[in-house]
C-alpha cells in the first residue's frame, strides 16, 4: 500500500517519491521476481490519483528509508541502494544520484503554522531540577563538549504515561524528544540546537541516575507510533529531518565548569530572555537575560485572556471588584512583571502567572465591568533558549 507521494526535481528531472507501508509492501511483493507487477501497481496508482508525473524514476521509501528506485520506462531495471546514510546525500548503484541538497528534507524554514499548538509542555526546568549546590564562577568555562564515539551507546530509562517503563538508546530517545518538544516544521538549525539541549538534559539525568518521563516533568517524548499519528502524511519527511538534527549533532552537549548545564528552554520570549534568579531564585551566569527580538514575529506572541472578578476573588481569597487596584510595582531584567499588588496582597509576576495559568509573566491588566483582560507577551518562563527565537534566527 502506498501511503503518500510527492514529486521532486532532481538534476532537472522529475522523480516520484512513493512512501510505502513497509509490512504490507514487502509481504506482498518479491521485488526481483515480480518487477512487472510492481510497475503495473505503480502505474495504476499514478493513473488512479491523476498524478501529473512525466518522469521515469520512482523512488521507494519504506519506514523513512530510501530503499531503491524503479525506472518505469525500462522493462526490468531495479536499482538497489549501496548504502543508507540518514543524511542529505544518498548514493545509488548505477547512474542515479539524488540532488545533494534537500533531497529528503522539506523546505519549510518559515512554516510556523499552529506553533502554539505544536510547542507543547516545553517549559524546562522546574525549581526541583536546579542544582543549588552547583559551583559556578567563571563564564568562560561554558563549553560545548563531545562524548567519545565508543561510549555513545548510552541508554536512558523512561517512565511512559501509559505505565510502561522502557530502556532506550540515547540517540534514538532524542529523536522522540526533539519531535515532541519542537515542531518538525522548524528550521533544521533550530532543531539541531534543540537536539544539543535535549542531549545535555538527558546526560545530566543519567549522571544523577534520574528516571525520565515522557511529559513536561522532565522532557516530553513520543514513540514512532505517536509520531505517525501526529504527523500523518508528513511522517517520513519529518522523521528524516528530525533524525538529521540528532545525527548531525551526535555526541554534542553543553557544560559549565565541567558540569552539565541546566538545559532549559521555553517557547517564546517577550523579546528578551529572563535571568534564572528571577524565576527560580538561583543565579547561573549562562542563564541570564539577552535580547531575542525575533520572538515578536510569532503570530501568538500577544494573547489576551479574560478573568472574571469572581474567579479572582476565589483564587486570591478576598473580594475583588471593579474598584480593586492592580498595581504593577516593578519589572525584571527580562522585562517581565517583578511584583504586583492587588489591593492588599502582593504577588511576584511568576506567582501571578502560575495562579491564573497565564502564558507569560510579562503582562498588562485592563479592568472591565465584570473582570479584567490580561494581555501577555511571549509564552513560557523565558529562561534559556527561546525555541521560536531560535527558529527565526
Amino acid at each position: 500500500m502506498i501511503n503518500d507521494y510527492e514529486i521532486k526535481i532532481e538534476n532537472g528531472k522529475q522523480v516520484l517519491y512513493l512512501y510505502l507501508n513497509f509490512n504490507y509492501e514487502f509481504s506482498s511483493f518479491n521485488f526481483q521476481n515480480k518487477m512487472t507487477d510492481i510497475k503495473d501497481y505503480i502505474k495504476e496508482f499514478i493513473n488512479k490519483n491523476k498524478i501529473a508525473f512525466t518522469g521515469a524514476t520512482v523512488a521507494l521509501i519504506a519506514s523513512g528509508i530510501l530503499i531503491g528506485n524503479i525506472n518505469l520506462k525500462d522493462d526490468y531495471r531495479y536499482t538497489y541502494i549501496k548504502n543508507i546514510p540518514f543524511n542529505n546525500q544518498i548514493e545509488i548503484v548505477e547512474n542515479i544520484k539524488l540532488n545533494e541538497e534537500n533531497d529528503i528534507k522539506i523546505n519549510d524554514q518559515n512554516e510556523n503554522t499552529n506553533i502554539k499548538e505544536e510547542i507543547t509542555n516545553n517549559e524546562k526546568i522546574s525549581t526541583n531540577n536546579i542544582d543549588s549546590n552547583q559551583n559556578i564562577n567563571n563564564l568562560e568555562n561554558q563549553e560545548t563538549q563531545y562524548y567519545e564515539e565508543e561510549t555513545n551507546q548510552l541508554y536512558v530509562t523512561v517512565n511512559r504515561g501509559n505505565g510502561n517503563v522502557i530502556n532506550i538508546e540515547l540517540e534514538n530517545y532524542l529523536i522522540g524528544v526533539v519531535s515532541a518538544e519542537m515542531p518538525a516544521a522548524f528550521n533544521i538549525e533550530a532543531l539541531k540546537a534543540q537536539a544539543v539541549i535535549a542531549r545535555t538534559y538527558a546526560l545530566k539525568a543519567i549522571s544523577k541516575n534520574q528516571i525520565l518521563t515522557d511529559n513536561e516533568s522532565t522532557q516530553s517524548y513520543k514513540d514512532d507510533s505517536e509520531l505517525k499519528n501526529m504527523w500523518g502524511n508528513n511522517y517520513y519527511a519529518y522523521y528524516l529531518k528530525i533524525k538529521e538534527s540528532v545525527d548531525s549533532t551526535k555526541g554534542m552537549y553543553l557544560t559549565y565548569n565541567g558540569t552539565y548545564i541546566d538545559a532549559v528552554y521555553h517557547s517564546t520570549s517577550n523579546t528578551k530572555t529572563e535571568d534564572s534568579i528571577n524565576v527560580w531564585g538561583n543565579y547561573y551566569p549562562y542563564l541570564v537575560s539577552v535580547d531575542s527580538p525575533y520572538d515578536s514575529f510569532n503570530p501568538t506572541y500577544l494573547k489576551t485572556v479574560f478573568i472574571s472578578y469572581e474567579e479572582l476573588s476565589n483564587k486570591i481569597g478576598m473580594e475583588i471588584n471593579i474598584n480593586t487596584e492592580f498595581n504593577i510595582q516593578g519589572y525584571t531584567s527580562g522585562g517581565r512583571v517583578a511584583s504586583i499588588l492587588i489591593s492588599e496582597k502582593q504577588y511576584t509576576g511568576v506567582e501571578f502567572r502560575s495562579l491564573f495559568k497565564l502564558r507569560s509573566a510579562d503582562f498588562e491588566i485592563e479592568k472591565l465591568e465584570n473582570g479584567i483582560n490580561v494581555t501577555t507577551r511571549g509564552y513560557g518562563h523565558g529562561v534559556g533558549m527561546s525555541q521560536y527565537g531560535a527558529n527565526e534566527m
